[in-house]
């Protein structure tokens, strides 16, 4: 990256938030994670060397815009985690329906008005991270699943086990359940769908 351009990410870099996380590994490692991430999505589609004329590049932009936006102000070392096996970059190239990680915005609004959570502290906090993003990944697959024109007994069926997600209360059942790779999110959905959750 040449010097004026990283002059111009280290500006715009200065105010991170300190990563909190489960343990000082995690944090250590997600803010590895998020430099890298910071660095690509700013080097290839925030300030890109060679701006695309295309059609879709203001849909990139903005998409990218939208990523970037989160890779400054999120605070969780969790979402970065999600984040480096999700498929941001697809994301921001295509716009797909694929879900990213939830922001700490994103879990607090998706957890309003479910039922409490109850354990340890870190478990719990985990669990309401899960479980919004079961919650926004069952959007993004129901989008997915209305664009394909699968047949609306399916996207009930997919709605049914949403609302069994919004009723569990023990915060265990969604760290049991949680993919070790955030893109496996829709697989794990794909597969309730098809055994019955």
């Amino acid at each position: 990256m040449p010097a004026e351009k990283r002059r111009i990410l280290a500006k715009e870099t200065t105010r991170l938030p300190y990563l909190t996380g489960g343990s000082r590994q995690e944090e250590e490692l997600a803010t590895r994670i998020r430099e890298e991430t910071i660095e690509t999505v700013f080097d290839q589609y925030i300030h890109p060397d060679d701006p695309a004329s295309d059609e879709s590049a203001p849909g990139r932009w903005n998409r990218a815009r939208q990523l970037w936006k989160a890779l400054l102000t999120e605070a969780s070392a969790g979402y970065f985690l999600e984040l480096q096996g999700s498929e941001f970059i697809e994301w921001i190239k295509t716009g797909s329906p694929t879900a990213l990680p939830c922001t700490a915005e994103e879990v607090e609004s998706h957890n309003k008005a479910l039922p409490e959570l109850k354990g340890e502290a870190s478990v719990v906090h985990d669990a309401l991270r899960i479980r919004a993003t079961l919650l926004k990944s069952s959007e993004a697959f129901e989008q997915l699943l209305l664009e394909e024109g699968v047949q609306a007994a399916r996207r009930l069926k997919l709605r049914q086990i949403r609302e069994r997600i919004r009723s569990v209360a023990d915060p265990n059942w969604f760290i049991r359940r949680q993919p070790k790779v955030f893109a496996r999110y829709k697989d794990l959905l794909s597969s309730w769908l098809e055994k019955g959750g």
